[in-house]
């Protein structure tokens, strides 16, 4: 049975037939759903202005498929105002979101974070910090996280001056002599990520690491937040390059 009203945000949106949108919403109570919004496109009121990334709401919803209905939505709180790199780092947690959750599975765990998130990034927070902790926390809630402070292999404690890799689906294990490349970390950078403890290294520690498990959940498409990241960044460069000259 539905909740008579969930709280949530909308993480996509794409035109439904004539006057429709079709929406993927992430809600507190029922985790990742997706609804249809009719007649909104031709609104020329509040509503289609409300059905916006970054929007809290209160929804309710009908229907007993996988496609439900959105009957009613309203504002729960100020649109959250995000511009710049802080813009796109919010629109890729949208984007992980959406791709990875199953629908209608709660994680409140991971909504309260994404509140938090996104609040964050609305106040110019750091981004990198914020980033890595939420999708160590995504992985984490899907079942694909892993203990950063011991060896699955013999159980031992990880011990900063140790060099440690990943082998996904099971853990950290020390690392060999002659393994090389992106696959080796530092046994302090592990245990300052898993106490949340950010540094140039552990940041980079832990954006190796969530790269390599997030990889195979996404497949080969590649991420839309992080291309339009990428261009916009690359265009400014060159911009501001011939604005120097």
């Amino acid at each position: 049975m539905l909740p008579e009203q969930l709280t949530g945000f909308l993480l996509h949106r794409r035109a439904y037939r004539e006057t429709s949108y079709l929406t993927d919403l992430f809600t507190l109570e029922l985790g990742k759903i997706s609804a249809v919004a009719k007649g909104v496109r031709g609104n020329k009121g509040d509503k289609k202005s409300l059905l916006q990334s970054f929007q809290p709401l209160l929804l309710s919803l009908s229907g007993k498929h996988e496609l439900r209905n959105l009957n009613q939505f309203e504002s729960s709180g100020s649109m959250l105002k995000l511009v710049g790199k802080q813009l796109f780092s919010a629109m890729y947690l949208n984007e992980l979101l959406n791709r990875l959750l199953p629908k209608e599975v709660p994680h409140p765990e991971l909504f309260h974070s994404y509140q938090q998130s996104l609040q964050w990034l609305a106040n110019d927070g750091e981004i990198e910090p914020c980033l890595r902790q939420f999708e160590l926390l995504l992985l984490d809630d899907m079942g694909y996280g892993f203990d950063l402070t011991q060896d699955y292999e013999n159980g031992q404690l990880v011990e900063a001056g140790v060099d440690y890799c990943l082998v996904l689906e099971n853990g950290i294990k020390r690392a060999e002599y002659s393994a090389q490349g992106s696959n080796r970390f530092d046994g302090e950078a592990l245990l300052q990520v898993n106490n949340n403890v950010w540094t140039p290294n552990s940041l980079q520690c832990a954006k190796r690491i969530t790269r390599m498990a997030l990889s195979p959940l996404l497949g080969h498409k590649p991420l839309k937040s992080r291309e339009l990241f990428q261009q916009t960044w690359s265009a400014n460069t060159v911009n501001n390059i011939g604005n120097v000259k």
